[in-house]
């Protein structure tokens, strides 16, 4: 009988000894692939492992603030609280937990009389409604919702209420916490991209925020710099304000490296210098472990401040405008009679320095005050006298009689009048008679082109613009009229009315308007083109693009970047033009009618009055004026606008800002300098 447990065994016995070789390889390849990782490739992994437990989260400069040319501050920064939501701490996976979070918050805010970030636009409560002058918002809101076109606010309202989960809140804290809900998507909320509540907090109600840490996960109060506007009403149209990045806006911006959390220059100074003013934001670095608890934080980046801009506005000037306007304007409401600037509308002043184009002062009546431009948006708006239009650069109006002395160059330099050949004004301009017989305001009798300036006689001037003709529309183009003068913030360009521009609407030009158009009746001129000719005439022929910015700082810096000056154009009048035109403007002051305000200053100015009809009926003229001083050395040049004010009310204005400018002067000591500290 066969013994078959023999071989049996020995089968057993080499099968476990395979397999013992196929582990023994199998864990030595794991041995040598686990010494690899630790030990040869141990640094990289561990960076890689590192890597993933940090988050990079920005920090916010601060940002630069804006000088007058004496280094008076305009716009500084105050530090205040912002309350800002981190989603690393934040209930992010819930939103029953984050609606009830936010809505202590608000409720918060609420009883402390607070604001928090909402740029949804829909109004605030029910009945609900688009905001005017937000539909390219609307749009964006309509097509993050996926609502079709014609989607109405409740619509919206009601889509929100249910991608947030809100059925179970009141109406007025469905609003509330949709118009959150939205910021925080636009602004991609997440780790590495904290949301900002609220921008400026006081510190009571940060101190409540910080007691009751416990209510409020994910909910930190950092301090920051928050924009604060010293200079109350002064130049309040020139600098502007700041605000919000709109969902709308955020695109475009985001290209440029902004967060949705940032403040974004709006309007003024504060926009056209955004790039400026902008500071570069910092980096703050959180390290989580594996259950991602935030175990450290470290500041990596610094953020750097972004720079000063210093303006080319004297604010001591600038308010001496704006409280002459002020003056003038109620006081002719008040006391003046029908016709004679009882229905005042609007000022402006504007004064550039001749050698530059600098603008040292750009006022417009009625103003308000920057600090509390947001709380009083509403009134400011419906404010009849429309205190947020600038009437300085966008205000347009017929000049009237400050035409003449670029009317008189031009002729003179063509030939087409002698400087001391008369004109006989026998009132009635009879040239076009009996079809067209228009009047002078006096009878003047045998006139050179010195004493038509004088007096300013339009007879003499209606001869003058029959003869250039359409030859005045070149200078006029050289002198600006019609163009954009090249401020920073935006400007109209005025109409200059030329045969085409009244063909294109249906008009005809006619021989006489030539004579209408020579006495500055067919046009309308914004103030600081005016200023612009001005400065044109004082410089013998140059016109400077006129600008606010002289120069930028960085931070840490005392050294200036300057803006140099830049030529727009040159007008090559004969110097017996100049001369006489010249000589003409000094007699306006003199003994000529300007001269009850001017006669006795201790400053010398070329000046010409104006009085411009308006086309209304029963209407008040325009009151013009414009003036470069001292008249032999030139370095200001003016010009100021009372709409429906009467001539005689620019010029007093004029004469107060000219009083203050030279008033330093007068005690034998210069105007202050650029970059020099006043006490």
């Amino acid at each position: 009988m066969l013994n078959m447990d023999r071989p049996s065994g020995a089968l057993s016995m080499r099968r476990v000894l395979a397999l013992f070789i196929i582990m023994a390889v199998i864990f030595g390849l794991f041995s040598i692939r686990l010494f690899k990782v630790q030990i040869i490739d141990g640094e990289e992994y561990a960076n890689l492992a590192e890597a993933g437990t940090k988050t990079t989260i920005s920090i916010s400069a601060s940002r630069g603030e804006i000088l007058d040319r004496n280094q008076i501050p305009l716009v500084s920064n105050r530090t205040s609280y912002a309350v800002v939501l981190d989603y690393n701490y934040f209930p992010h996976n819930n939103l029953k937990d984050q609606n009830d979070c936010l809505l202590l918050l608000v409720n918060l805010l609420l009883e402390q009389e607070e604001e928090w970030n909402d740029t949804l636009p829909l109004s605030v409560s029910a009945p609900y409604t688009f905001l005017e002058d937000r539909e390219s918002g609307v749009t964006r809101l309509k097509n993050y919702l996926r609502m079709a076109s014609y989607a109405t606010a409740d619509n919206c309202i009601g889509q929100m209420i249910e991608l947030y989960e809100l059925e179970d809140y009141s109406a007025q804290e469905q609003r509330y916490l949709a118009g959150i809900h939205y910021n925080m998507s636009v602004a991609g909320f997440g780790q590495r991209t904290p949301y900002t509540f609220a921008g400026d907090i006081t510190s009571e109600t940060m101190y409540r925020i910080l007691e009751n840490s416990t209510q409020f996960p994910g909910v930190d109060v950092s301090t920051v710099p928050v924009r604060e506007y010293v200079s109350g009403e002064t130049a309040c149209h020139i600098i502007g304000s700041v605000g919000p990045i709109y969902a709308e806006e955020y695109e475009a911006l985001a290209e440029k490296g902004y967060s949705y959390n940032d403040i974004v220059g709006k309007s003024g100074i504060e926009a056209a210098a955004e790039s400026y003013l902008r500071g570069q934001d910092g980096a703050r670095v959180l390290v989580k472990n594996s259950s991602g608890t935030v175990t450290s934080e470290e500041e990596t980046i610094a953020p750097t401040p972004g720079q000063t801009v210093i303006l080319s506005i004297d604010s001591k000037l600038q308010q001496t405008a704006q409280n002459a306007m002020d003056k003038k304007i109620k006081e002719l409401r008040a006391t003046a009679i029908e016709g004679k600037g009882k229905d005042v509308k609007s000022g402006s002043v504007v004064m550039l320095d001749v050698t530059n184009g600098g603008v040292m002062v750009c006022a417009s009546w009625p103003s308000y005050d920057l600090s509390s431009y947001t709380e009083n948006y509403n009134e400011l708006v419906s404010n009849e006298d429309n205190p947020l239009f600038n009437r300085a650069l966008y205000g347009a109006f017929a000049c009237g009689s400050t035409f003449k002395p670029g009317v008189a160059l031009a002729a003179i330099t063509d030939g087409k009048i002698a400087p001391t050949a008369t004109i006989d004004c026998t009132r009635t301009y009879m040239y076009y008679a009996p079809s067209y017989t228009p009047n002078c305001m006096g009878l003047h009798r045998h006139l050179t082109v010195v004493g038509a300036l004088e007096k300013s006689c339009n007879y003499y001037f209606y001869d003058v613009g029959r003869m250039m003709g359409s030859n005045l529309f070149s200078y006029l183009s050289l002198y600006g009229f019609g163009q954009r003068t090249g401020v920073e913030i935006g400007e109209s360009t005025g109409v200059q009315q030329t045969p085409e521009s009244l063909k294109a609407i249906g008009g005809a030009w006619v021989p006489g308007d030539y004579l209408q158009l020579a006495i500055g009746q067919r046009g309308s001129y914004t103030p600081i083109q005016l200023a612009a000719y001005t400065m044109m005439i004082a410089n013998n022929g140059v016109r400077y693009k006129t600008h606010f910015i002289h120069s930028v700082r960085n931070f840490d810096s005392a050294a200036d970047t300057v803006i140099h000056p830049e030529v727009l154009a040159t007008v090559d009048w004969s110097d017996a033009a100049m001369q006489y035109v010249k000589k003409g403007m000094v007699a306006v002051g003199k003994s000529g009618t300007a001269s009850s305000y001017f006669a006795s200053t201790g400053y010398t100015i070329a000046c010409k009055t104006g009085t411009a009809q308006t086309g209304i009926r029963n209407s008040s003229d325009h009151g013009t004026f414009i003036a470069y001083a001292p008249a032999d050395d030139p370095e200001v040049a003016i010009a100021v606008v009372i709409e429906r004010g009467t001539s005689s009310a620019s010029t007093a204005v004029a004469k107060e800002v000219l009083d203050a400018y030279f008033a330093n002067k007068e005690m034998g000591e210069p105007p202050t300098d650029y970059g020099v500290i006043l006490p």
